[in-house]
């Protein structure tokens, strides 16, 4: 076989599995929520968040990666409580893929554990009805 049909049949292999691997890598995509309470329930939604593909979900704060329990999971939603005893801080979320080679992939999603949550900005006030002009 030639060389540039070798190097042909080599991309296209390579292509190939990097689609069927792409098509399938969970994604998390973004929290129902950006701040949270020890105790709070979290919806995260994204794509491929079966159990056959998203074997185990985590909070990562530099090497600290603490596992969430996670209480409802479908093909693009994750539901996962916020640990009671979970430092305050900024956490990524991070996934752990099933299937025979488990890979630990860090997602683009923050979620904010805080003590108490930052106050909702107040809907803007109508403006008040201009008085009957002249």
């Amino acid at each position: 076989m030639a060389l540039g049909n070798l190097f042909a049949l080599a991309s296209l292999v390579c292509l190939t599995a990097l689609g069927a691997l792409s098509q399938t890598t969970p994604v998390l995509r973004s929290l129902d929520k950006q701040e949270a309470l020890r105790g709070d329930k979290v919806t995260v939604t994204g794509q491929h968040l079966s159990k056959a593909q998203v074997a185990g979900l985590y909070l990562t704060k530099g090497n600290e990666d603490i596992e969430l329990t996670v209480e409802e999971q479908t093909d693009t939603t994750i539901r996962f409580a916020v640990g009671k005893d979970l430092p305050f801080g900024r956490y990524g979320l991070l996934v752990l893929t099933a299937g025979e080679s488990p890979m630990y992939i860090e997602q683009p999603v923050k979620l904010n554990v805080v003590e108490k949550l930052s106050p909702k900005p107040e809907a803007e006030a109508a403006p008040e009805a201009a008085p009957p002009g002249r």
